[in-house]
């Protein structure tokens, strides 16, 4: 039957299947556009662990990504959980640069994952990097990486490295992280250590706040 020979109505509920059918088959081709493996492959990756990411239906950029990371000496198991935490998050992988500074930084594996849950891996890249490379461990930036995944408040990495420069001890920081303290609290716990307080004197008088 020639279309010109359809009711107006009938024309246009042709025209709209067509419209449909014509989606449905460019959304199945974008879905399974084929991604190559082989940078994966040439990166070091093992078979298994390649079949996992074939699963997870990789994009091409997050190939790409993954190879930066695993470049940048993050391993092969972490850089598969990323991607699981990605689609956990229901998003892609984009942070393989983050991931491979924060690794040559000296964070280990783990934290990353961490950062990454908290969607911190990112935002993290350059100040992460400062902190860690005082001394200060992988515990501490995590620490801070939950309360600003919270939005609560914490001190920045500067206030973190005058403090351990004045002699607190890893441990009273991370408790007055978790008691929500600023940059200005920081600032008075520096002067107190300075002037020879004990780490027990400075967490009495910065109980956790509300």
């Amino acid at each position: 039957m020639k279309l010109r020979t359809l009711s107006r109505p009938r024309l246009l509920h042709c025209l709209l299947l067509a419209a449909t059918a014509a989606a449905v088959a460019g959304a199945s081709c974008q879905r399974f556009e084929y991604v190559s493996m082989r940078p994966l492959e040439e990166a070091g990756f093992r078979y298994s662990s390649i079949q996992q990411l074939e699963q997870l239906e990789l994009t091409k950029a997050e190939v790409a990504e993954l190879v930066k990371a695993a470049k940048g000496g993050v391993g092969e198991a972490t850089c598969v959980l990323l991607i699981h935490v990605a689609r956990g998050q229901k998003t892609r992988f984009a942070d393989g640069d983050a991931a491979a500074a924060l690794h040559a930084a000296g964070i280990a594996d783990p934290a990353i994952v961490e950062l990454a849950q908290l969607r911190q891996l990112g935002p993290w890249e350059g100040e992460a990097q400062a902190i860690r490379l005082t001394g200060t461990s992988d515990r501490v930036i995590v620490a801070i990486a939950r309360r600003r995944a919270a939005g609560q408040p914490a001190p920045s990495g500067a206030s973190l490295a005058r403090m351990k420069d004045a002699g607190v001890s890893e441990a009273t920081i991370i408790e007055l992280i978790n008691r929500g303290i600023t940059d200005t609290d920081a600032a008075s716990v520096e002067w107190r250590k300075k002037r020879g307080w004990k780490d027990e004197q400075i967490l009495r008088d910065f109980p956790a706040k509300p």
